[in-house]
């Protein structure tokens, strides 16, 4: 048996835990900061956000003059805030309860798909059917975006943006 005077002689860092040295350090946060700059950009999930929200709110009527449910025009102006461009394929919403989408228009016409390049925006009109006024008062509806990126489709959720909700008031008595 060898004692362990002589292990310590031949190997003083025997049985001990191996220095990490401060190259290795220097590695992983040059690798953390590569991963913090490809999420800023974009590359990896699509960075949008919603501005001026606006809106009008229609009773739809039968022929009689019944009332049949509400029609909601929510107007956003969609914000390409990430490095790289985003290519819009579709649009949805994220509603429970008795919202349903009817269509999606953008603002200078034409249709989906639509790239918005980094830094700029473009606008969209939302047509909602739901069925009480004061659903549509307390609602705050993600818009879910289908986009198209280099390595495949994902979605992207949208919060509407912080506004006084003032347009409520007309037409939703």
């Amino acid at each position: 048996m060898i004692s362990d005077e002589i292990w310590v002689r031949l190997d003083p860092g025997a049985g001990m835990v191996a220095d990490i040295r401060y190259g290795r350090w220097f590695l992983a946060g040059i690798a953390a900061v590569l991963v913090a700059v490809v999420w800023l950009s974009g590359a990896i999930s699509p960075r949008l956000s919603a501005e001026g929200d606006t809106g009008k709110i229609s009773v739809l009527k039968d022929e009689i003059g019944r009332p049949q449910g509400i029609e909601v025009a929510i107007g956003q102006t969609l914000v390409n805030d990430g490095w790289l461009p985003v290519t819009i394929t579709g649009v949805g919403m994220r509603a429970a309860g008795d919202f349903s989408l009817r269509s999606a228009k953008l603002e200078a016409g034409g249709g989906f798909p639509r790239t918005i390049p980094p830094g700029e925006s473009t606008g969209i009109t939302l047509i909602l059917s739901a069925g009480d006024c004061e659903v549509v008062k307390e609602a705050a509806l993600p818009v879910v975006l289908e986009v198209e990126r280099w390595w495949g489709r994902s979605t992207a959720e949208v919060m509407p943006a912080d506004s006084d909700m003032a347009w409520f008031s007309s037409g939703c008595e």
